[in-house]
């Protein structure tokens, strides 16, 4: 019995490190969320897409896809991190042509400016791709039947982001979604003076990347106390995403890689 124990007992680690790098940063969680804003027309479906951190255009990729004509979306956002070296522009371009023809609506993370990436070369790309890169700014929309505002905020971490200023832009009491990379912001800000409180959509943190339940061994600079979930916030409901990608050890342990579909009502 002891001589069992302890071969299991050696053989644990490599388990683990071989299901962190085989298995679970390909083995993507498409997560559900029913989420009250005012929106006073039909439904809307929203899905989030964070933190690709793409090189290429593989298995991981490719399975993002797969979930995203599955769910057949009225809205996709990306809320950072889609590269995080300015070689891997091609790999974007082959992604975001593969995409649901739906409202598409980007911002920069951390990674887009400490990469090097050409900002103008990926504006130029998103365009090509019918995606809204919002920087610090606001679009007003009717969508299903009612109005929809969708804020975009330059990244925390990295640059400067200004909710007074996209706020501006559409003025108003109209359900809103802020999309922001680094959640640590939310921990800045306070409410709006007007209408209901928005959703606020985040990536950043990975979900700790390698983690332990909700306990992260490790977050990024600009995540504050954020992991992964639900949160709620002085200026409104927070979701975390998980994300898909890897940043600095291509591993994931108890923190799956995440396509979130959130039906806004």
């Amino acid at each position: 019995m002891y001589k069992i124990l302890f071969y299991l007992a050696l053989s644990l680690p490599p388990a683990i490190f071989l299901y962190s790098w085989f298995v679970e940063p390909a083995w993507i969680e498409a997560t559900t969320h029913d989420v009250a804003i005012g929106h006073k027309g039909s439904p809307i479906t929203l899905v989030q897409l964070s933190d690709l951190h793409m090189s290429d255009y593989g298995r991981t990729e490719q399975g993002v896809i797969k979930l995203l004509t599955a769910s057949t979306p009225d809205i996709v956002v990306l809320t950072g991190d889609t590269i995080d070296d300015k070689e891997s522009l091609p790999a974007l371009d082959v992604f975001l042509s593969k995409l649901p023809n739906t409202l598409r609506f980007a911002v920069l993370g951390n990674w887009e400016y400490w990469s090097g990436t050409d900002l103008e070369a990926l504006r130029l790309l998103y365009i090509k791709h019918n995606v809204q890169l919002l920087v610090n700014e606001c679009v007003a929309l009717q969508i299903n039947g009612g109005p929809l505002r969708v804020a975009g905020l330059d990244d925390y971490t990295a640059s400067f982001p200004d909710l007074d200023e996209a706020m501006k832009q559409c003025p108003g009491t109209a359900p809103l979604v802020v999309l922001e990379h680094s959640p640590g912001l939310l921990e800045k800000v306070g409410a709006l003076p007007a209408g209901p409180r928005p959703l606020i959509l985040a990536g950043h943190t990975h979900g700790g990347q390698l983690a332990i339940g909700r306990f992260a061994i490790f977050t990024p600079r600009g995540s504050g106390d954020f992991v992964a979930g639900w949160y709620d916030t002085a200026l409104g409901q927070l979701y975390v995403s998980r994300g898909i990608g890897t940043s600095v050890l291509p591993l994931r342990f108890s923190a799956r890689p995440e396509v979130a579909t959130f039906t806004l009502r």
